[in-house]
């Protein structure tokens, strides 16, 4: 027996495929109707620049080298605006602060942004502020043996102490200089002079200290006056302006007891021991 042929099926299944084409085309049109609604479609091509990051870690205050830095290219972003672009904009540079492995390199993490100069005045990140106070880097001479032993370094906060020779007629008259010198002595006279001072830079025994112009010029008259500097280091966490009176050779005997020195009396030989 002879199975008739029949196209009853094939009509149908030609019918659900047409049904599944339709349905396709009309969710994709949606689906593309949605992007375009929410700009996610767009073909604009992704600005990029380059920017320097450091290529490992690089600690506060290392003069940065080829090897600390490398070149990235990133989509620009108001992020990145302030990154350097090129690698000789910053070897040779001193770091500020610490850089983290992957971080941006910019202009605020530098000591310097000034070529050959290791040191900013300005602190890392501190933008200048016309109302603020007159900012100066100002130098000292001070040996190691008055400077906690040449150990003290850029960062560090210190005191400084002024050792001062004294002249109790200087700028007196002669009525006045007698009436003085039956009370006070010439000699040195040390007493801490400023506080809270940051070193910026050192090179051997001469230090950059950072401080205003008026306090600068402070500095630069007791130089001139012979003052021997001495530099206390103080804990970072130690804000405090410390009172203290100063020191005289008069008041270290009186305070420590020391004896006195007096002229010898000899006795006047008898006869008979000539």
């Amino acid at each position: 027996m002879e199975l008739e042929y029949s196209d009853r099926n094939t009509r149908r299944s030609k019918v659900y495929i047409a049904v599944g084409v339709i349905v396709a085309l009309l969710v994709a049109a949606t689906v593309y109707i949605a992007l375009q609604a929410s700009g996610l479609t767009k073909t604009d091509d992704v600005v990029m620049r380059d920017v320097v990051v450091a290529a490992r870690e690089i600690p506060s205050r290392k003069q940065i080298e080829e090897g600390d830095v490398v070149i990235r290219s990133v989509p620009v972003d108001p992020t990145n605006e302030t990154a350097f672009s090129t690698l000789e904009e910053v070897i040779g540079r001193v770091s500020g602060t610490s850089v983290a492995t992957g971080q941006l390199v910019t202009r605020n993490v530098l000591a310097s942004t000034t070529e050959g100069q290791a040191f900013s005045i300005l602190e890392p990140g501190t933008e200048f502020d016309p109302e603020g106070p007159d900012l100066r880097a100002v130098s000292v001479s001070v040996p190691d043996e008055r400077a906690v032993a040449g150990t003290l370094q850029p960062g560090q906060i210190v005191d400084l102490i002024v050792t001062m020779a004294i002249n109790p007629e200087m700028g007196q008259t002669p009525e006045e200089a007698e009436t003085t010198t039956e009370q006070y002595l010439p000699g040195p006279s040390t007493k801490v002079t400023l506080q809270q001072m940051t070193i910026l830079a050192r090179n051997g025994g001469v230090y950059i200290l950072r401080t205003d112009l008026a306090t600068a010029e402070k500095v630069t008259e007791l130089t001139a006056a012979g003052g021997q500097f001495s530099m206390v280091l103080r804990p970072d966490e130690d804000d405090r302006t410390a009172e203290t009176e100063g020191s005289t050779i008069d008041r270290l005997i009186e305070e420590f007891g020391f004896p006195v020195p007096l002229t010898p009396d000899f006795e006047e030989p008898s006869s008979a021991d000539r």
